[in-house]
């Protein structure tokens, strides 16, 4: 898909792209090693294991090789990307699914990042807005924001990430309270349960799907970053402050 947008672009003469990527495009990996206060200069080895981040980074790869490729009109195509991040409004999906889940467990959410885990969340109207001062600025200095990459930030407190899950569906309901940290291994056993059963009832049932071990893994991995390049490349500041988020 994002080949024929790049070659459709090239086509009929659209100078600009602003690419939506994600911090999975990046990391954690398979070897789950942690990146503490990263940036977008920040070299981080291994391989992306989970489908999503993987068609991700490929994305990217299109996307900065199109970088400066001809138009038929004998223009040249200007390319960046963005790295967005995951809570995204109130309608957010997975904080619905979170918050079922929880009222299933008399009102108890529980967690599985250890103590020691930091990860940033960003919110969409900020997201959106760093995206047309982006395009903006593509336009206005395209030799300063061609073939960069762009880390989405705000002003989320820094906070553990079941906590600022917490706190959001603590506000909305005050009858859901913190439960306790599930450890490793017990998840780690719970989904080989899973997938034994899974592999027995094929033929006769097929349950939802659940928790993998790729997804445990990101999910118990220190992945964070700080940077203020798109402040410096092109005047970005949150437009929505924490509590309006």
């Amino acid at each position: 898909g994002t080949e024929n947008v790049l070659r459709a672009c090239c086509v009929l003469n659209i100078p600009f792209v602003v690419y939506t990527s994600s911090i999975a495009a990046v990391g954690p990996n398979t070897a789950h090693e942690p990146m503490f206060r990263g940036n977008e200069d920040t070299k981080y080895s291994g391989e992306v294991e989970l489908p999503y981040g993987k068609t991700k980074a490929m994305a990217e790869k299109l996307v900065l090789e199109a970088n400066g490729k001809k138009l038929s009109n004998g223009g040249k195509l200007t390319t960046c990307v963005i790295r967005a991040n995951t809570v995204y409004g109130e309608k957010a999906t997975f904080l619905q699914e979170l918050y079922m889940l929880a009222k299933a467990r008399n009102g108890v959410l529980n967690y599985l990042e250890p103590e020691n885990t930091e990860r940033n969340y960003t919110y969409v109207g900020n997201v959106a807005w760093m995206h047309v001062l982006a395009a903006r600025n593509l336009q206005l200095k395209p030799d300063l924001l061609a073939g960069q990459v762009y880390y989405c930030y705000d002003d989320t407190p820094a906070r553990k990430g079941f906590l600022v899950r917490y706190q959001l569906l603590s506000s909305m309901d005050p009858a859901v309270t913190l439960g306790s940290h599930i450890p490793y291994w017990k998840m780690w056993l719970v989904i080989q349960l899973h997938r034994f059963i899974t592999v027995i009832l094929y033929p006769f049932w097929k349950p939802r799907p659940f928790l993998n071990l790729p997804l445990l893994n990101t999910i118990v991995t220190t992945f964070s970053y700080e940077t203020d390049k798109a402040s410096r490349h092109f005047g970005y500041k949150p437009l929505f402050p924490w509590e309006e988020s």
